[in-house]
């Protein structure tokens, strides 16, 4: 029986593209701090805070979160 031909394998081409994969991540990943850099809540989803507002509204959440610090 005779033996199956295998593809062949050149692992420096395989370590270049995953090379230039990584450079690219590491460029979006740069981008994505930069964004959150801009934002003026330092990143923060400011319906967080809006959130945060609404529960202080109800007397026993408002005491919960003083006695919190918050």
């Amino acid at each position: 029986m005779p033996a199956k031909k295998e593809e062949s394998y050149d692992c420096k081409v395989e370590c270049a593209e995953l090379k230039k994969e990584v450079a690219a991540l590491k460029k979006e990943i740069a981008a994505l701090k930069k964004e959150l850099k801009a934002k003026p809540s330092g990143g923060a989803d400011s319906r967080v805070d809006a959130l945060i507002e609404i529960i202080k509204l109800h007397p026993r959440h408002k005491q919960i979160l003083e006695n919190k610090g918050y």
